[in-house]
């Protein structure tokens, strides 16, 4: 059956592309309030580091909750809790203050709640679709997610240039608040009673769990990797395109690539389903290492722009393919711990990345670097898959996904 078609993948899939275009209309909203209003591009760090820092440093104790708890309730009650944090940012910036602190606190426990959001969703999805529709599931939860990219930023500036950003963030709000609705109306079927065993020795379970499986943790490394690498592109790419490539205008018609390609990898991932998924993924996440060539050898922007499309396009279609894989072959009462970690991993170098590419182009060669950041990339997708376990894993059937199938089914006991 299609995904569409099963009433309680419906509700979560509508207020989620909700919540991802609010999500996506934020980051532009806050950025124009906080640096118009008190001219520091430091001041508008604060409050987003303190958003991030949260959410890496409740990660962990939000996928041990999320495999103790029903995760539906507790993505109920973190959307509850972001919508409330939205209104308080939003009614300050309505009211002509910028309080830089309050918005610190109120973006780090936004944060907070996002970090036990994200791996009870990765847990949920496959209880409201048949297994058969398990990808097309997922690729359509990334279509939504890259879809917002493109519509939330233009919708925050226009909300922003007429009647203010703290309505664009009322606005996120909102959305989270509709979220929480399509959940509370949302029935699953009742998990197997869960072990309560001590919060750590939970923890120790899904990093055990984690272990198990070789093509799941080398891939994580390799993710890690990639993620590292994409922090040069985005700190020393704009550096490069503003000073030798024509200015912001080129710089902009580079960024612009991203979401667009980002977009056409969720639509192509929704439809191809390969027979050996992390093969697949892996080769795609291997395009992200054609923009740091183009960018290295300084060709037109537009040239660049394209080849970014296809990096953020790979990343774009690799999401529900191991995502899928991840959900099929991980139990599912370890799932959310086990995702946890995934995020954690992927993201650990990030800040990391962040810091140390300006750095390092200053004193190696700015040219020097993208090539070496390229390099890396590509020997972290296509080393995995010397590894016969992440080269021959193949689907839990073996086949292809369905494209139909029958009318709506009955919902067991809910939760």
């Amino acid at each position: 059956m299609h995904p569409l078609r099963d009433r309680r993948f419906r509700l979560l899939w509508a207020g989620q592309t909700l919540s991802h275009i609010g999500d996506a209309v934020t980051p532009v909203a806050l950025t124009l309030a906080v640096v118009t209003t008190t001219g520091s591009a430091t001041q508008l760090g604060l409050v987003l580091a303190a958003q991030a820092i949260a959410q890496v440093a409740l990660i962990l104790p939000g996928g041990v909750w999320a495999d103790r708890l029903s995760r539906r309730r507790l993505m109920l009650t973190a959307d509850l809790v972001r919508t409330l944090t939205h209104v308080l940012m939003g009614a300050e910036l309505i009211g002509g203050s910028v309080n830089v602190t309050h918005l610190a606190v109120l973006a780090a426990v936004s944060g907070g709640a996002s970090a036990f959001f994200l791996p009870a969703s990765t847990g949920l999805v496959p209880a409201t679709v048949d297994p058969a529709g398990l990808q097309r599931a997922n690729g359509l939860m990334a279509v939504a997610k890259h879809g917002s990219r493109l519509l939330g930023p233009a919708i925050a500036t226009i909300l922003a240039l007429t009647i203010g950003p703290g309505w664009a963030i009322v606005l996120d709000a909102a959305t989270f608040a509709v979220s929480a609705l399509t959940l509370s109306r949302l029935r699953v079927a009742q998990p197997p009673p869960r072990a309560r065993a001590r919060f750590h020795a939970q923890l120790a379970e899904g990093w055990a769990e984690l272990r198990r499986y070789r093509w799941y943790w080398t891939n994580l490394i390799g993710h890690c990797a990639w993620n590292l690498g994409r922090c040069v592109f985005l700190t020393v790419g704009p550096l490069i395109a503003i000073n030798a490539m024509g200015g912001e205008l080129a710089w902009g018609t580079i960024a612009q690539g991203g979401p667009v390609g980002a977009l056409v990898g969720a639509l192509i991932g929704l439809r191809v389903r390969p027979r050996r998924p992390l093969l697949a993924a892996n080769l795609a996440l291997a395009l992200g290492a054609l923009p740091f060539l183009v960018l290295a050898a300084r060709a037109p922007a537009l040239l660049v722009a394209v080849a970014y499309g296809l990096m953020a396009g790979g990343l774009a279609f690799m999401a529900p393919l191991w995502e899928t894989v991840m959900q099929r072959h991980i139990p599912e009462e370890t799932i959310s711990r086990v995702s946890a970690y995934d995020w954690l991993v992927s993201l650990a170098l990030t800040p990391v990345g962040m810091a140390v590419a300006g750095p390092l182009a200053a004193s190696l060669g700015a040219t020097t670097v993208l090539y070496g950041s390229a390099a890396l990339i590509l020997i972290s997708c296509v080393g995995v898959l010397a590894l016969p376990d992440v080269r021959d894993l193949r689907s839990a059937d073996g086949t292809p996904e369905p494209d139909s199938g029958s009318a709506e089914r009955d919902v067991p006991a809910a939760v």
